[in-house]
Protein backbone atom coordinates (compact mmCIF):
# COMPACT_ATOMS: atom_id res chain seq x y z
CA UNK A 1 0.00 0.00 0.00
CA UNK A 2 1.41 3.32 -0.89
CA UNK A 3 1.91 5.83 2.38
CA UNK A 4 0.59 9.17 1.68
CA UNK A 5 3.47 11.22 2.87
CA UNK A 6 2.80 13.76 5.58
CA UNK A 7 4.63 16.55 7.26
CA UNK A 8 3.38 18.04 11.09
CA UNK A 9 3.86 21.44 12.06
CA UNK A 10 3.31 23.21 15.18
CA UNK A 11 5.35 25.59 17.35
CA UNK A 12 3.89 23.36 20.29
CA UNK A 13 6.11 20.76 21.05
CA UNK A 14 3.77 18.97 22.64
CA UNK A 15 1.09 18.89 20.23
CA UNK A 16 3.27 17.77 17.89
CA UNK A 17 4.42 14.92 20.17
CA UNK A 18 0.44 13.99 20.87
CA UNK A 19 -0.35 13.88 16.80
CA UNK A 20 2.41 11.47 16.70
CA UNK A 21 1.60 8.97 19.11
CA UNK A 22 -2.39 9.58 19.05
CA UNK A 23 -2.43 6.85 16.20
CA UNK A 24 -1.49 4.35 14.50
CA UNK A 25 -0.14 6.20 11.16
CA UNK A 26 1.13 3.66 8.79
CA UNK A 27 -1.96 1.45 9.70
CA UNK A 28 -4.40 4.35 8.21
CA UNK A 29 -1.83 4.79 5.14
CA UNK A 30 0.23 7.69 6.46
CA UNK A 31 3.84 8.35 6.84
CA UNK A 32 4.89 11.05 9.09
CA UNK A 33 8.24 12.25 6.97
CA UNK A 34 9.26 14.95 9.44
CA UNK A 35 7.76 17.70 12.01
CA UNK A 36 8.54 21.66 12.16
CA UNK A 37 8.19 24.35 14.48
CA UNK A 38 7.48 27.19 12.69
CA UNK A 39 6.92 28.19 9.09
CA UNK A 40 10.48 28.24 7.77
CA UNK A 41 11.43 24.78 8.71
CA UNK A 42 8.41 23.47 7.30
CA UNK A 43 8.99 25.10 3.83
CA UNK A 44 12.70 23.39 4.25
CA UNK A 45 11.33 20.07 4.81
CA UNK A 46 8.66 20.29 2.22
CA UNK A 47 10.99 21.71 -0.52
CA UNK A 48 13.21 18.52 0.21
CA UNK A 49 10.67 16.06 0.48
CA UNK A 50 7.48 16.87 -1.00
CA UNK A 51 5.02 15.77 1.52
CA UNK A 52 1.31 14.83 -0.03
CA UNK A 53 -0.60 15.91 3.25
CA UNK A 54 0.96 18.95 5.77
CA UNK A 55 -0.97 19.17 9.08
CA UNK A 56 -0.23 22.61 9.73
CA UNK A 57 -1.04 25.22 12.63
CA UNK A 58 -1.71 28.65 11.73
CA UNK A 59 -0.21 30.96 14.81
CA UNK A 60 3.41 30.34 14.48
CA UNK A 61 6.77 32.53 14.93
CA UNK A 62 9.20 33.54 12.16
CA UNK A 63 6.45 32.32 9.46
CA UNK A 64 2.91 31.68 10.06
CA UNK A 65 0.59 29.31 8.61
CA UNK A 66 -0.87 31.74 6.39
CA UNK A 67 2.69 32.58 4.99
CA UNK A 68 3.71 29.16 4.96
CA UNK A 69 1.10 27.75 3.20
CA UNK A 70 0.38 30.51 0.68
CA UNK A 71 4.34 30.07 -0.33
CA UNK A 72 4.28 26.22 -0.99
CA UNK A 73 0.66 26.74 -2.99
CA UNK A 74 2.90 28.39 -5.71
CA UNK A 75 5.54 25.51 -5.99
CA UNK A 76 3.53 22.76 -5.51
CA UNK A 77 -0.68 22.96 -5.37
CA UNK A 78 -1.74 19.42 -5.60
CA UNK A 79 0.04 19.75 -1.88
CA UNK A 80 -3.54 18.60 0.63
CA UNK A 81 -3.44 21.18 3.66
CA UNK A 82 -5.71 20.53 6.86
CA UNK A 83 -5.15 23.66 9.52
CA UNK A 84 -5.14 23.12 13.17
CA UNK A 85 -6.51 25.91 15.10
CA UNK A 86 -7.04 26.85 18.76
CA UNK A 87 -10.66 28.34 19.25
CA UNK A 88 -9.75 31.63 19.57
CA UNK A 89 -8.06 31.29 15.99
CA UNK A 90 -11.24 30.44 14.48
CA UNK A 91 -11.77 32.89 12.29
CA UNK A 92 -8.22 32.69 10.78
CA UNK A 93 -9.47 29.19 9.78
CA UNK A 94 -12.61 30.25 8.53
CA UNK A 95 -10.30 32.59 6.67
CA UNK A 96 -8.14 29.73 5.42
CA UNK A 97 -11.41 27.73 4.22
CA UNK A 98 -12.17 30.44 1.94
CA UNK A 99 -8.71 30.54 0.50
CA UNK A 100 -8.62 27.19 -0.74
CA UNK A 101 -7.32 25.33 2.29
CA UNK A 102 -9.60 21.56 2.46
CA UNK A 103 -9.64 21.79 5.74
CA UNK A 104 -9.46 22.68 9.71
CA UNK A 105 -9.45 20.99 13.21
CA UNK A 106 -10.17 22.48 16.21
CA UNK A 107 -7.16 21.88 18.72
CA UNK A 108 -10.18 20.63 21.55
CA UNK A 109 -11.20 19.01 19.19
CA UNK A 110 -8.91 16.38 17.74
CA UNK A 111 -9.24 12.73 19.51
CA UNK A 112 -8.14 9.49 17.64
CA UNK A 113 -11.33 8.71 16.57
CA UNK A 114 -12.34 11.98 15.04
CA UNK A 115 -8.77 12.89 13.46
CA UNK A 116 -8.81 8.98 12.04
CA UNK A 117 -11.83 9.62 10.38
CA UNK A 118 -10.98 12.84 8.60
CA UNK A 119 -7.52 10.84 7.32
CA UNK A 120 -9.58 8.42 6.20
CA UNK A 121 -11.54 10.99 3.67
CA UNK A 122 -8.50 12.55 3.00
CA UNK A 123 -6.58 9.51 2.05
CA UNK A 124 -9.63 9.04 -0.50
CA UNK A 125 -9.93 12.03 -1.73
CA UNK A 126 -5.54 11.89 -2.46
CA UNK A 127 -6.25 9.03 -4.07
CA UNK A 128 -9.05 10.08 -6.08
CA UNK A 129 -7.34 13.25 -7.35
CA UNK A 130 -4.09 11.84 -8.03
CA UNK A 131 -5.59 9.44 -10.36
CA UNK A 132 -6.93 11.69 -12.56
CA UNK A 133 -3.81 13.79 -12.15
CA UNK A 134 -1.65 11.37 -13.48
CA UNK A 135 -4.38 10.51 -16.43
CA UNK A 136 -4.30 13.99 -17.24
CA UNK A 137 -0.74 14.08 -17.45
CA UNK A 138 -0.06 10.44 -19.08
CA UNK A 139 -1.93 11.82 -22.01
CA UNK A 140 0.18 15.34 -21.86
CA UNK A 141 3.10 13.06 -22.01
CA UNK A 142 1.88 11.11 -24.59
CA UNK A 143 1.41 14.20 -26.94
CA UNK A 144 4.65 15.54 -25.79
CA UNK A 145 7.05 12.16 -26.94
CA UNK A 146 5.09 11.98 -29.84
CA UNK A 147 4.83 15.75 -31.87
CA UNK A 148 6.78 17.96 -29.22
CA UNK A 149 3.85 19.66 -27.71
CA UNK A 150 4.76 22.03 -24.73
CA UNK A 151 4.63 20.26 -21.29
CA UNK A 152 3.53 22.75 -18.16
CA UNK A 153 6.10 22.75 -16.00
CA UNK A 154 5.07 20.55 -12.75
CA UNK A 155 6.65 18.86 -9.94
CA UNK A 156 6.64 15.75 -12.10
CA UNK A 157 8.37 17.73 -15.32
CA UNK A 158 11.36 19.28 -12.71
CA UNK A 159 12.44 15.65 -11.39
CA UNK A 160 15.03 12.90 -13.19
CA UNK A 161 13.51 9.91 -14.57
CA UNK A 162 15.38 6.28 -15.95
CA UNK A 163 13.68 5.77 -18.73
CA UNK A 164 12.20 2.40 -20.22
CA UNK A 165 10.86 1.41 -23.35
CA UNK A 166 8.53 -1.84 -23.81
CA UNK A 167 6.85 -3.26 -26.87
CA UNK A 168 5.08 -6.12 -27.97
CA UNK A 169 6.48 -8.17 -31.06
CA UNK A 170 5.43 -6.66 -33.84
CA UNK A 171 4.44 -8.78 -36.83
CA UNK A 172 5.15 -7.51 -40.41
CA UNK A 173 2.24 -7.45 -42.44
CA UNK A 174 1.58 -7.47 -46.10
CA UNK A 175 -0.53 -4.58 -46.01
CA UNK A 176 0.37 -0.94 -45.28
CA UNK A 177 -1.94 -0.85 -42.90
CA UNK A 178 1.09 -2.30 -40.89
CA UNK A 179 1.88 1.53 -40.01
CA UNK A 180 -1.34 1.58 -38.67
CA UNK A 181 -1.53 -0.95 -36.58
CA UNK A 182 1.22 0.32 -34.74
CA UNK A 183 -0.27 2.22 -32.05
CA UNK A 184 -2.41 -0.48 -30.96
CA UNK A 185 0.43 -2.69 -29.73
CA UNK A 186 1.49 0.25 -27.26
CA UNK A 187 -2.60 0.36 -26.24
CA UNK A 188 -2.62 -3.16 -25.48
CA UNK A 189 0.70 -3.47 -23.74
CA UNK A 190 0.01 -0.40 -21.64
CA UNK A 191 -2.84 -1.18 -18.90
CA UNK A 192 -0.80 -4.59 -17.99
CA UNK A 193 2.27 -2.40 -17.71
CA UNK A 194 0.83 0.40 -16.00
CA UNK A 195 -0.33 -1.55 -13.18
CA UNK A 196 2.96 -3.76 -12.94
CA UNK A 197 5.21 -0.96 -13.02
CA UNK A 198 2.96 0.98 -10.18
CA UNK A 199 2.65 -1.35 -7.70
CA UNK A 200 6.44 -1.36 -7.75
CA UNK A 201 7.30 2.13 -8.45
CA UNK A 202 4.08 4.96 -7.06
CA UNK A 203 5.92 8.04 -8.16
CA UNK A 204 6.69 6.45 -12.18
CA UNK A 205 5.12 8.07 -15.12
CA UNK A 206 3.95 4.94 -17.67
CA UNK A 207 2.27 6.40 -20.83
CA UNK A 208 2.33 4.94 -24.12
CA UNK A 209 3.98 6.23 -27.40
CA UNK A 210 3.01 4.49 -30.80
CA UNK A 211 3.79 0.42 -30.04
CA UNK A 212 5.86 1.44 -27.13
CA UNK A 213 5.01 2.03 -23.74
CA UNK A 214 7.75 4.54 -21.87
CA UNK A 215 8.07 4.07 -17.87
CA UNK A 216 9.88 6.86 -16.77
CA UNK A 217 11.21 6.00 -13.07
CA UNK A 218 12.45 8.34 -10.47
CA UNK A 219 15.96 9.06 -9.49
CA UNK A 220 18.55 11.39 -9.02
CA UNK A 221 21.49 12.24 -11.69
CA UNK A 222 24.43 10.24 -11.57
CA UNK A 223 23.66 8.45 -8.20
CA UNK A 224 23.52 4.84 -9.25
CA UNK A 225 25.08 3.03 -11.50
CA UNK A 226 23.47 1.27 -14.76
CA UNK A 227 23.49 -2.22 -13.11
CA UNK A 228 20.35 -1.70 -11.23
CA UNK A 229 18.28 0.02 -13.87
CA UNK A 230 19.49 -2.89 -15.90
CA UNK A 231 18.68 -5.26 -13.60
CA UNK A 232 15.26 -3.40 -13.20
CA UNK A 233 14.44 -3.65 -17.07
CA UNK A 234 15.19 -7.33 -17.40
CA UNK A 235 12.80 -8.19 -13.70
CA UNK A 236 10.02 -6.26 -15.61
CA UNK A 237 10.34 -7.95 -18.67
CA UNK A 238 10.13 -11.50 -17.27
CA UNK A 239 6.84 -10.31 -15.12
CA UNK A 240 5.28 -8.41 -18.02
CA UNK A 241 5.85 -11.52 -20.10
CA UNK A 242 4.41 -13.96 -17.96
CA UNK A 243 1.49 -11.82 -17.33
CA UNK A 244 0.85 -10.94 -20.98
CA UNK A 245 2.31 -14.49 -21.97
CA UNK A 246 3.82 -12.64 -25.28
CA UNK A 247 7.17 -12.22 -26.34
CA UNK A 248 8.17 -8.59 -24.68
CA UNK A 249 11.11 -6.66 -25.66
CA UNK A 250 12.83 -4.19 -23.26
CA UNK A 251 15.46 -1.66 -22.97
CA UNK A 252 16.49 1.07 -21.18
CA UNK A 253 18.97 4.07 -20.92
CA UNK A 254 20.73 4.16 -17.38
CA UNK A 255 21.31 7.23 -17.22
CA UNK A 256 18.72 9.67 -15.15
CA UNK A 257 17.10 12.65 -17.30
CA UNK A 258 14.51 15.17 -17.36
CA UNK A 259 11.32 15.27 -19.50
CA UNK A 260 13.07 17.15 -22.00
CA UNK A 261 16.37 14.97 -21.95
CA UNK A 262 14.25 11.58 -22.27
CA UNK A 263 12.35 12.97 -24.97
CA UNK A 264 15.77 14.12 -26.91
CA UNK A 265 17.15 10.28 -26.24
CA UNK A 266 13.70 8.81 -27.41
CA UNK A 267 13.42 10.68 -30.49
CA UNK A 268 17.07 10.28 -31.36
CA UNK A 269 16.62 5.95 -30.40
CA UNK A 270 13.29 5.87 -32.41
CA UNK A 271 14.68 3.94 -35.37
CA UNK A 272 16.46 1.65 -33.28
CA UNK A 273 13.33 1.03 -31.21
CA UNK A 274 11.37 0.02 -34.28
CA UNK A 275 13.90 -2.54 -35.44
CA UNK A 276 14.34 -4.15 -32.01
CA UNK A 277 10.40 -4.35 -31.90
CA UNK A 278 10.45 -6.41 -35.26
CA UNK A 279 13.58 -8.69 -34.40
CA UNK A 280 13.50 -9.19 -30.69
CA UNK A 281 17.36 -11.18 -31.38
CA UNK A 282 18.52 -7.67 -32.42
CA UNK A 283 17.69 -5.86 -29.18
CA UNK A 284 19.21 -4.59 -26.44
CA UNK A 285 18.62 -3.85 -23.16
CA UNK A 286 21.48 -1.19 -22.65
CA UNK A 287 20.45 1.52 -25.26
CA UNK A 288 23.13 3.64 -24.19
CA UNK A 289 25.75 3.47 -27.18
CA UNK A 290 22.69 3.53 -30.06
CA UNK A 291 22.45 7.44 -28.51
CA UNK A 292 25.61 7.98 -30.01
CA UNK A 293 24.72 5.89 -33.49
CA UNK A 294 23.68 8.14 -36.10
CA UNK A 295 20.95 6.55 -37.78
CA UNK A 296 20.99 6.51 -41.62
CA UNK A 297 18.42 4.88 -43.86
CA UNK A 298 19.17 2.75 -46.64
CA UNK A 299 18.86 5.21 -49.75
CA UNK A 300 19.00 1.61 -52.38
CA UNK A 301 16.08 0.17 -53.50
CA UNK A 302 15.60 -2.89 -54.63
CA UNK A 303 14.71 -4.74 -57.80
CA UNK A 304 11.32 -6.48 -58.37
CA UNK A 305 12.05 -7.48 -61.48
CA UNK A 306 14.52 -9.64 -60.63
CA UNK A 307 11.45 -11.95 -59.70
CA UNK A 308 9.88 -12.35 -62.83
CA UNK A 309 13.76 -11.91 -64.59
CA UNK A 310 15.66 -14.54 -62.83
CA UNK A 311 13.28 -17.57 -62.51
CA UNK A 312 15.26 -19.62 -64.18
CA UNK A 313 18.35 -18.31 -62.73
CA UNK A 314 17.65 -18.01 -58.78
CA UNK A 315 21.26 -17.74 -57.53
CA UNK A 316 21.01 -14.41 -59.17
CA UNK A 317 17.39 -13.46 -57.59
CA UNK A 318 18.79 -14.86 -54.06
CA UNK A 319 22.25 -13.63 -53.81
CA UNK A 320 20.70 -9.70 -54.22
CA UNK A 321 18.45 -10.55 -51.60
CA UNK A 322 20.34 -12.17 -49.44
CA UNK A 323 22.66 -9.25 -49.94
CA UNK A 324 20.20 -6.47 -50.01
CA UNK A 325 18.47 -7.98 -46.37
CA UNK A 326 22.26 -7.71 -44.70
CA UNK A 327 22.56 -3.73 -45.77
CA UNK A 328 19.11 -2.94 -43.83
CA UNK A 329 19.55 -5.06 -40.83
CA UNK A 330 23.12 -3.54 -40.52
CA UNK A 331 21.35 -0.38 -40.78
CA UNK A 332 18.57 -0.98 -38.46
CA UNK A 333 16.39 0.38 -40.93
CA UNK A 334 12.70 -1.55 -39.82
CA UNK A 335 10.80 0.60 -42.53
CA UNK A 336 12.49 -0.10 -45.75
CA UNK A 337 12.45 -4.08 -44.51
CA UNK A 338 8.83 -3.82 -44.16
CA UNK A 339 8.64 -1.97 -47.78
CA UNK A 340 10.58 -4.83 -48.97
CA UNK A 341 8.82 -7.43 -47.12
CA UNK A 342 5.39 -6.11 -48.64
CA UNK A 343 6.19 -5.16 -52.18
CA UNK A 344 7.91 -8.95 -52.72
CA UNK A 345 4.74 -10.96 -51.57
CA UNK A 346 2.80 -8.65 -53.59
CA UNK A 347 4.60 -8.79 -56.38
CA UNK A 348 4.78 -12.85 -55.92
CA UNK A 349 1.20 -12.69 -55.27
CA UNK A 350 0.82 -11.61 -58.63
CA UNK A 351 3.31 -13.23 -60.68
CA UNK A 352 2.21 -16.46 -59.42
CA UNK A 353 -1.57 -15.22 -61.10
CA UNK A 354 -2.49 -15.35 -56.91
CA UNK A 355 -1.86 -19.09 -56.28
CA UNK A 356 0.65 -17.83 -53.85
CA UNK A 357 -1.43 -16.54 -50.55
CA UNK A 358 0.49 -15.41 -47.38
CA UNK A 359 -0.37 -15.08 -43.76
CA UNK A 360 -1.67 -11.49 -42.90
CA UNK A 361 0.97 -11.44 -40.36
CA UNK A 362 4.21 -13.40 -39.50
CA UNK A 363 6.73 -13.10 -36.80
CA UNK A 364 10.49 -13.15 -37.57
CA UNK A 365 13.61 -13.02 -34.45
CA UNK A 366 16.36 -12.22 -37.04
CA UNK A 367 17.27 -11.39 -40.31
CA UNK A 368 18.14 -14.91 -41.03
CA UNK A 369 14.61 -16.49 -40.50
CA UNK A 370 12.91 -13.39 -42.78
CA UNK A 371 15.70 -14.50 -45.39
CA UNK A 372 14.95 -17.93 -45.31
CA UNK A 373 11.34 -17.17 -45.00
CA UNK A 374 11.18 -15.35 -48.69
CA UNK A 375 13.71 -17.70 -50.02
CA UNK A 376 11.27 -20.73 -49.29
CA UNK A 377 8.36 -18.59 -50.70
CA UNK A 378 10.21 -17.45 -53.76
CA UNK A 379 10.65 -21.56 -54.31
CA UNK A 380 7.25 -22.22 -54.35
CA UNK A 381 6.80 -19.19 -57.04
CA UNK A 382 9.02 -20.67 -59.52
CA UNK A 383 7.33 -24.41 -58.82
CA UNK A 384 3.91 -22.64 -59.80
CA UNK A 385 5.44 -20.64 -62.84
CA UNK A 386 7.33 -23.70 -63.82
CA UNK A 387 4.27 -26.13 -63.86
CA UNK A 388 2.34 -22.96 -65.16
CA UNK A 389 5.05 -23.26 -68.06
CA UNK A 390 5.02 -27.06 -68.38
CA UNK A 391 1.28 -26.85 -68.94
CA UNK A 392 -0.61 -26.99 -65.84
CA UNK A 393 -3.39 -24.93 -67.42
CA UNK A 394 -4.12 -26.14 -70.72
CA UNK A 395 -3.38 -24.12 -73.29
CA UNK A 396 -6.42 -22.37 -73.59
CA UNK A 397 -6.98 -21.54 -70.35
CA UNK A 398 -3.58 -20.16 -70.25
CA UNK A 399 -4.23 -17.63 -73.29
CA UNK A 400 -7.13 -16.68 -71.51
CA UNK A 401 -5.20 -15.34 -68.43
CA UNK A 402 -2.90 -14.03 -70.55
CA UNK A 403 -5.69 -12.10 -72.76
CA UNK A 404 -7.38 -11.24 -69.35
CA UNK A 405 -4.10 -9.65 -68.01
CA UNK A 406 -3.37 -7.62 -71.07
CA UNK A 407 -6.89 -6.10 -71.73
CA UNK A 408 -7.52 -5.44 -67.88
CA UNK A 409 -8.25 -1.74 -68.92
CA UNK A 410 -11.51 -2.50 -70.93
CA UNK A 411 -14.49 -1.88 -68.98
CA UNK A 412 -16.70 -3.72 -71.31
CA UNK A 413 -14.47 -7.44 -71.25
CA UNK A 414 -17.31 -9.87 -71.16
CA UNK A 415 -16.64 -14.04 -70.98
CA UNK A 416 -18.03 -14.37 -74.77
CA UNK A 417 -15.17 -12.13 -75.56
CA UNK A 418 -12.60 -14.13 -73.81
CA UNK A 419 -14.01 -17.83 -74.59
CA UNK A 420 -13.88 -16.03 -78.43
CA UNK A 421 -10.36 -15.39 -78.32
CA UNK A 422 -9.63 -19.11 -77.08
CA UNK A 423 -12.45 -20.63 -80.24
CA UNK A 424 -14.71 -21.71 -76.80
CA UNK A 425 -18.16 -21.26 -76.18
CA UNK A 426 -18.83 -19.38 -73.35
CA UNK A 427 -20.56 -22.27 -71.43
CA UNK A 428 -17.89 -24.75 -72.39
CA UNK A 429 -15.11 -22.08 -71.35
CA UNK A 430 -16.83 -21.48 -68.09
CA UNK A 431 -16.72 -24.89 -67.40
CA UNK A 432 -13.33 -25.65 -68.27
CA UNK A 433 -11.61 -22.45 -66.24
CA UNK A 434 -13.91 -23.32 -62.99
CA UNK A 435 -12.51 -26.74 -63.11
CA UNK A 436 -8.42 -25.39 -63.91
CA UNK A 437 -8.38 -22.55 -61.65
CA UNK A 438 -11.18 -23.22 -59.13
CA UNK A 439 -12.69 -19.68 -59.48
CA UNK A 440 -14.91 -18.13 -62.10
CA UNK A 441 -14.30 -16.30 -64.85
CA UNK A 442 -15.54 -13.18 -63.75
CA UNK A 443 -14.06 -13.86 -59.74
CA UNK A 444 -10.50 -14.45 -61.45
CA UNK A 445 -10.47 -11.01 -63.65
CA UNK A 446 -11.85 -9.36 -60.84
CA UNK A 447 -9.26 -10.37 -58.45
CA UNK A 448 -6.59 -9.21 -61.42
CA UNK A 449 -8.33 -5.84 -61.57
CA UNK A 450 -8.31 -5.40 -57.59
CA UNK A 451 -4.50 -6.62 -57.49
CA UNK A 452 -3.53 -4.45 -60.14
CA UNK A 453 -5.37 -1.80 -58.35
CA UNK A 454 -3.02 -2.05 -55.44
CA UNK A 455 -0.24 -1.76 -56.98
CA UNK A 456 -0.95 1.58 -58.74
CA UNK A 457 -2.40 2.88 -55.57
CA UNK A 458 0.86 1.93 -53.77
CA UNK A 459 3.59 2.89 -56.51
CA UNK A 460 2.24 5.64 -58.30
CA UNK A 461 0.20 9.11 -57.90
CA UNK A 462 -2.22 8.22 -60.32
CA UNK A 463 -6.24 9.47 -58.89
CA UNK A 464 -8.13 6.96 -58.17
CA UNK A 465 -10.53 7.63 -61.12
CA UNK A 466 -7.67 6.74 -63.05
CA UNK A 467 -7.14 4.08 -61.24
CA UNK A 468 -10.69 2.94 -62.12
CA UNK A 469 -10.39 3.50 -65.80
CA UNK A 470 -6.96 1.64 -65.78
CA UNK A 471 -8.45 -1.67 -63.97
CA UNK A 472 -11.51 -1.61 -66.38
CA UNK A 473 -14.11 0.39 -64.10
CA UNK A 474 -15.96 3.27 -66.01
CA UNK A 475 -17.07 4.49 -62.70
CA UNK A 476 -14.89 5.61 -59.72
CA UNK A 477 -17.96 5.18 -57.11
CA UNK A 478 -18.42 1.38 -58.48
CA UNK A 479 -14.68 0.88 -58.34
CA UNK A 480 -14.40 1.62 -54.62
CA UNK A 481 -17.39 -0.47 -53.90
CA UNK A 482 -16.32 -3.62 -55.64
CA UNK A 483 -12.71 -2.54 -54.22
CA UNK A 484 -14.00 -2.28 -50.14
CA UNK A 485 -16.30 -5.51 -51.00
CA UNK A 486 -12.85 -7.56 -52.31
CA UNK A 487 -10.62 -6.44 -49.56
CA UNK A 488 -12.79 -5.18 -46.69
CA UNK A 489 -10.94 -1.49 -47.29
CA UNK A 490 -11.53 1.76 -49.17
CA UNK A 491 -8.58 2.37 -52.08
CA UNK A 492 -6.83 5.22 -49.79
CA UNK A 493 -6.44 2.81 -47.13
CA UNK A 494 -3.65 1.47 -49.15
CA UNK A 495 -1.98 4.85 -50.03
CA UNK A 496 -0.98 5.19 -46.62
CA UNK A 497 2.31 6.97 -46.77
CA UNK A 498 5.65 5.38 -45.14
CA UNK A 499 6.03 7.64 -41.62
CA UNK A 500 9.55 9.56 -42.02
CA UNK A 501 12.08 8.82 -39.71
Amino acid sequence: MHLITTLLVDDDYLVLKDLKKMLDWNALGFEIIGTATNGKKALTITQKEHPELIITDISMPIMDGFDFVETVQKEYPHSYFIFISSYADFDYAKRAMRDGIRDYILKNEITAEALTQRLLKVRQELEHQKHHRQQDFRIKLTDYFKSGKNLSSSEESKRSYTFYFFSKWIPLEKLKSHFLHIPMYGEELYPLLLQLILSRYTDALVFPVEEFVIAGIPGQKNSFSSRKPLQNCLDIQQALGLKSGQTIIASCFPEALTLPEGRQVYQRLLPFLHFQSSFPENSRTDLSSLVKTPFVPVDRFFSYTLLKDSLEYPKRYLDSLKSFLELLFKAKDADSIFMLYHNLLLNMEELSGHRLSFSPQSYFQNQEELYTFLESSYEELRKLCIKSSQGQYSPSVQKAIEYMKSHLSDSSLTVDQISAEVFLSASRFGVLFKQETGQTVYDYLTELRISRAIHLLENTRMKIYEIAEQTGYKSSQYFSQIFSQRTGHKPLYFRQKKPST
